[in-house]
C-alpha cells in the first residue's frame, strides 16, 4: 500500500512539472514572437524641441539683444551730445531712419509666414487702419501727431541724458510701462488690476528717490523731470495708436513707424532749420559733424526698436518686457566696462 502510494504521488509531481514546463515554453514562444529576429540597438533618433521651448529660447536671446542694444544706444547718445550738443538734430536724424521699419518687418514675414506677399499687398493690409485710400495726405495726416510725440519723447531724452546719468535715465523710462497702464486705465477703459496699481506707485516712489537723491534743488531733479516727461510721451504714443488702431500687431506698428519716419524727415526738418537760425542749437560744418557716433546710435535706436515692436513674431512678449526692464544692469554693465577701459594707462596718454 506504501508503495502504491508513493507511485501515485510521484505522477501528481511528474503532471505538475509538465504542466509547468508547458506554460513556461508558451510564455517564451509568445516573447520570442514579440521580439524580431533582427532585432539589435536601436538607431538613436533626435526630438526637435517643441515650440515653445524655442520661443523661450528666442526671446531670452531677443530680450538680451533688447537690453544690450538700449544700453550701447545710450551710450552712443551720450557721446555725440558731447562732441555734438544739438538734441533735436540728433532725435530727428535718429527718427527718419524708421523708415525702413516696415521693409524689416517684411523680412521677418518672409521668413515666418508660409505664404508669402507682395510687399504693396502686405502693406495695404496692415495699413488698413488709416483708410482705405492711402495717400501722402493721408499719411501726413494720421501720423502727423504720433511723430510729434515721438520727436517729443526722444527730445526730453536726450535733454535728461545731460543732466543725469546714463543707468538713471534707463530706469526711468522703464517705468513707461506704469504709465501706460494707467493712460489705458483712464482713456481705454482697460481692466483694473491691483497687482498693475501696486506697480505703478513702486515706480513713481522709485522716481521720486531718484529725484531726491541729490536734493530737489540739485541739476538732478531737472533731469528726472525730463525723463519723466520722455516716459510719459512714449507711453501717450503707444495708448493713442492701440486707440486708433486696435490691438498692436507687428504689421500696423511696422507701417506706423515708418510713417513716423516719413513725418520726421518732412515736417520736422523746418524744425531743426528754424533751431539752428534761432541760436538755440548749434551745428559745425558738416565735416566735423560726428557721423559715425551718429549713425550707431540710429542703427541701434532702429535695433531696439524693431526688437520691441517686431519681437512678438518671434516669441512671447512678456520675455522682451524683461528685455526692456534689464536695460537697467545692462546700463549700469556698460557704464562700468567704459569707464574701467577710460582709466587705463593708454587710454588716458594725450596726443600732441
Amino acid at each position: 500500500m506504501r508503495v502504491r502510494a508513493h507511485r501515485e504521488g510521484l505522477k501528481t509531481l511528474i503532471r505538475e512539472l509538465e504542466f509547468f514546463f508547458k506554460r513556461a515554453q508558451r510564455a517564451m514562444n509568445k516573447l520570442s514572437a514579440k521580439i524580431s529576429p533582427s532585432s539589435g540597438p536601436q538607431p538613436v533618433t533626435l526630438h526637435l524641441p517643441t515650440p515653445a521651448v524655442q520661443k523661450v529660447t528666442s526671446g531670452l536671446i531677443l530680450g538680451a539683444c533688447v537690453a544690450v542694444s538700449w544700453a550701447w544706444a545710450t551710450n552712443s547718445a551720450k557721446e555725440t551730445l558731447i562732441r555734438h550738443p544739438a538734441p533735436f538734430f540728433i532725435i530727428w536724424f535718429c527718427s527718419t531712419w524708421n523708415i525702413l521699419f516696415f521693409l524689416l518687418y517684411y523680412l521677418c514675414h518672409l521668413l515666418t509666414e508660409k505664404q508669402k506677399q507682395l510687399p504693396s499687398t502686405e502693406f495695404k493690409e496692415c495699413s488698413r487702419f488709416l483708410g482705405e485710400e492711402l495717400t501722402v495726405r493721408v499719411v501726413l495726416k494720421g501720423a502727423a501727431s504720433f511723430s510729434a510725440l515721438w520727436s517729443l519723447s526722444g527730445y526730453l531724452y536726450l535733454l535728461a541724458l545731460c543732466r543725469i546719468s546714463k543707468v538713471d535715465v534707463s530706469a526711468i523710462l522703464c517705468c513707461s510701462q506704469a504709465f501706460i497702464f494707467l493712460l489705458s486705465w483712464i482713456g481705454l477703459k482697460d481692466r483694473f488690476m491691483g497687482v498693475r496699481i501696486v506697480a505703478a506707485i513702486l515706480s513713481i516712489t522709485g522716481i521720486v528717490m531718484l529725484a531726491y537723491g541729490d536734493g530737489f534743488h540739485s541739476d538732478s531733479i531737472t533731469g528726472v523731470a525730463l525723463g519723466v516727461g520722455s516716459a510719459s510721451a512714449s507711453a501717450l504714443f503707444k495708448v493713442l495708436f492701440r486707440k486708433h488702431a486696435g490691438n498692436v500687431q507687428p504689421g500696423p506698428a511696422s507701417v506706423m513707424l515708418s510713417c513716423v519716419g516719413l513725418c520726421s524727415f518732412i515736417l520736422h526738418s523746418w524744425v531743426c532749420v528754424l533751431l539752428y537760425f534761432t541760436h538755440v542749437e548749434y551745428w559745425p560744418p558738416s565735416q566735423h559733424i560726428p557721423w559715425d557716433k551718429l549713425c550707431v546710435m540710429a542703427s541701434l535706436l532702429l535695433v531696439f526698436n524693431v526688437l520691441v515692436n517686431l519681437g512678438g513674431i518671434f516669441t512671447y512678449p512678456s520675455l522682451i518686457s524683461l528685455g526692456i526692464l534689464l536695460t537697467i544692469p545692462a546700463s549700469a554693465g556698460m557704464n562700468l566696462i567704459i569707464n574701467k577701459l577710460s582709466n587705463r594707462p593708454e587710454a588716458s596718454q594725450t596726443v600732441v
